[in-house]
Parts: C-alpha cells; sequence; structure tokens
C-alpha cells in the first residue's frame, strides 16, 4: 500500500468547503476525498475515534494513522507538515 492522505467531508459542510480551499491556496494537493454520507467512510472516522468532519488522516504504508487534523482552523504549517513525505 502506497502512503496516502485523505480528507473525510459531508456534503453541504461550509468546514469542509474552507479547508479544501485552505489546502488548495498552499497548493497541497494528492489527497483523497472521503465523503462520510457514504457508510463505510463514516464507519473509518468513528473507528479512528473522531466523530466530526473536516478531518485529514496520512496513512502510512501499512494503512497506519500517522497523522491527523480534524476542523478547518489549524494553522498552515500543521497541513504542510501532514502532507510532508
Amino acid at each position: 500500500m502506497k502512503a496516502k492522505i485523505k480528507l473525510y467531508t459531508s456534503s453541504n459542510c461550509p468546514a469542509c468547503v474552507t479547508l479544501k480551499g485552505r489546502l488548495e491556496g498552499l497548493e497541497l494537493t494528492g489527497y483523497e476525498e472521503a465523503n462520510v454520507n457514504v457508510a463505510a467512510n463514516r464507519e473509518d472516522v468513528v473507528k479512528l475515534g473522531f466523530r466530526g468532519v473536516p478531518l485529514l488522516v496520512r496513512y502510512d504504508t501499512d494503512g497506519q494513522v500517522v497523522g491527523s487534523i480534524i476542523g478547518s482552523l489549524g494553522a498552515d504549517s500543521a497541513y504542510v507538515d501532514l502532507f510532508k513525505t
């Protein structure tokens, strides 16, 4: 499995739209978006111990979580650090 970043979102979520705009502005691309309106994605978020979105998660090559940020108000540097390989 390749290391990856997943952005968990939901439909009609203003904070999700804000975060996607911030990531675009920071030129942070290459993440997979997973809508929690899909049951499997919602279950993933709950298994991770979270209850809200947006949730940005970095997985290592074994599928283990190596970092995460919940919400859209984190410092730009936190998002940049999460995307570093």
